[in-house]
């Protein structure tokens, strides 16, 4: 056992996992047949294998690694045109496959007819998987053993740059995916992936730093992950004696984190779904000047290295790059299949099994890679400006007052500092940004040149961006 690990939950066996590849494609294509017998208008399967490993860790050891594996087949079911069920199980052999496939039928005969629903991908494609291989790292079986001590660098490295309690997660690992549809379109693929989040201390609780790390190949990672630790370490002895901020209106230089999480909700309200149920700020302004001229912003299912690239989609459609804000225009939506008809156009690649509502899915389009442009400027220019700012590099807890408006308030939390003479000055604390992200969009000032894949708890679709400058945002803080 190593140092300092209290548990480590039994390794699986790799190659019975491997091998459970086939049995798993057989079980799809299984409950197709079931249902082509039944001759329902239509179902389609996904079959996903993963095996995810954690490492935990706290008060600068590790406290927990474990691994486990999860076997999971999607159903959707169609009858009587648009009569639509979707549901999800762990496959065990054909008997239960049967049972389950049987019961989603009679599901499906008892709904309502869907308004969401008009058809999928009805097309054969050759999938390109030429670009993917940069996806899956060939040694991700070995990297479970050499894990632990990446981890234990990292840790000492937070500490080596200033951090005294250093406390964060590691997930890492494989996902193996196989569509069968009764409409036609198959296809398969695979892929790896690692996301760290670092999160550093100092004797006080308020002075902290954070560092991420996220991407494709674990084994090509450890630089990466290194420099999420340093850069947590240093931003927690940065933010010692932090004061508390003055209300007013700051220009914000937003860490890629930070911008991730707040103006990334624009482009991922591109969504017919989200405008038709009254969740988008995006419904009415196709062609609409939303940002300065510089600013492009991409929907991107083929990005390269991105944590949602895959070849296609839930329906089967080929993955697309779609220009959402092109020189600061809203230009387009993303769209599956049933929303391509309904506002006549094209599947752009989105279609995805859409949680909506408690324990209940619907197919629909879904953001893959959120790509802004990257910026020209370095992280010294960015700070070299007169204007009153503020520099924040994480927040937790967005919430909106108005998902139409984009009205909203956020909490920094770690490392915030005051911006004076081109240089970090005063450590902040104890403030919210309270303003509208549309604003924010029209305000943009300066993009850095420091382009990243940011994907955390606090944003859950992958998104490219750099660090950005805003100018005018409103920043509240308690009355006592």
């Amino acid at each position: 056992m190593l140092e300092g690990v209290q548990y480590v939950c039994e390794v699986l066996d790799w190659v019975k996992v491997n091998d459970m590849d086939d049995k798993l494609k057989s079980l799809v294509d299984y409950a197709i047949s079931v249902g082509q017998k039944q001759n329902v208008d239509l179902i389609l399967g996904l079959g996903s294998q993963s095996v995810n490993n954690q490492i935990r860790f706290s008060q600068n050891k590790i406290d927990i690694n474990k691994q486990w594996q999860s076997d999971v087949i999607e159903l959707l079911v169609v009858v009587e045109g648009n009569q639509v069920s979707i549901g999800s199980f762990s496959p065990r052999d054909e008997a239960y496959v049967k049972e389950r496939v049987n019961a989603q039928i009679k599901f499906a005969q008892k709904m309502t007819p869907s308004p969401f629903f008009i058809g999928v991908e009805s097309e054969k494609h050759e999938m390109d998987q030429s670009s993917y291989h940069s996806h899956f790292d060939p040694n991700i079986d070995e990297y479970r053993e050499k894990a632990p001590q990446v981890i234990n660098t990292c840790i000492d490295e937070a500490i080596n740059t200033g951090a005294k309690r250093v406390a964060g997660s590691f997930l890492f690992g494989k996902n193996s995916s196989y569509l069968s549809s009764s409409a036609g379109p198959t296809g398969s693929f695979k892929n790896t992936f690692y996301n760290l989040t670092v999160r550093a201390f100092q004797k006080e609780l308020d002075a902290s730093g954070q560092g991420l790390a996220c991407g494709r190949i674990p084994n090509s990672s450890e630089k990466d992950l290194i420099q999420a630790a340093a850069k947590a370490g240093q931003f927690s002895i940065l933010h010692k004696n932090a004061q508390k901020a003055k209300a007013g209106l700051y220009d914000i230089i937003m860490s890629p984190a930070v911008a991730a999480n707040i103006l990334g909700t624009i482009p991922q309200d591109a969504n017919p779904l989200a405008i038709m149920i009254g969740m988008s700020s995006l419904g009415d302004r196709l062609g609409e000047k939303l940002a300065p001229d510089f600013v492009n912003i991409e929907d991107n299912g083929k990005q390269p290295g991105g944590l949602a690239t895959t070849p296609i989609d839930i329906e089967g459609t080929p993955r697309y790059n779609t220009p959402i804000i092109r020189e600061g225009v809203l230009k387009s939506y993303i769209h599956n299949t049933t929303t391509g008809n309904m506002f006549q156009g094209e599947s752009t690649g989105n279609g995805a099994f859409v949680n909506f509502g408690m324990g209940s899915k619907i197919m629909a389009p879904a953001p893959t890679n959120t790509v802004f442009n990257n910026g020209d400027h370095s992280f010294d220019e960015l700070l070299d400006t007169s204007r009153k700012t503020i520099y924040v590099t994480c927040n937790w807890y967005t919430r909106f007052t108005s998902r139409i408006s984009t009205e909203y308030s956020t909490i920094p939390r770690d490392a915030a500092f005051l911006v004076e003479n081109g240089e970090l000055s005063a450590p902040l604390k104890n403030f919210r940004i309270s303003d509208k992200i549309l604003n924010h969009f029209a305000n943009i000032d300066a993009m850095g040149n420091d382009r990243v894949q940011v994907k955390w708890w606090e944003v859950s679709v992958p998104t490219w961006i750099p660090t950005i400058r805003i100018k005018d945002c409103r920043i509240t803080t308690a009355t006592q």
